[in-house]
């Protein structure tokens, strides 16, 4: 009995605690997203990613790019803090996303575009 009485204050005090909380914001390279509470369907931890279903869709997120996750009350904007970047090199995928170091002809991925090589 005294187990039960536990369980039902501990779920009320939960619940009242849940209440005043509306997004799960994700903290991740250095950008905020917050996602309504109200539209998340599960959350998951899959092959190395965070998986948030909502009703709009699935988000994943890496674990390793994840810096924090955490529940508000208000949301956060998308922030992307100020970070000069090299340019990179070019890097050349086929269609089924595998690095090509020499592309011969046929269509690849080259900076999120595709190009046909004649």
């Amino acid at each position: 009995m005294k187990k039960l009485l536990i369980m039902v204050l501990l779920a009320v005090g939960t619940a009242a605690f849940a209440d005043d909380y509306k997004y799960l914001t994700m903290g991740y390279n250095s950008v905020e997203k917050s996602i309504e509470l109200s539209t998340i369907k599960k959350i998951t931890f899959e092959n190395g990613q965070v998986v948030v279903a909502t009703s709009n869709g699935k988000q994943t997120f890496a674990l390793t790019e994840m810096e924090k996750m955490y529940f508000s009350e208000e949301a956060t904007a998308i922030e992307r803090v100020n970070q000069e970047k090299e340019p990179a090199d070019e890097v050349v995928y086929d269609l089924c996303g595998r690095a090509v170091t020499r592309p011969a002809k046929g269509i690849y991925i080259v900076n999120g575009k595709k190009v046909l090589i004649k």
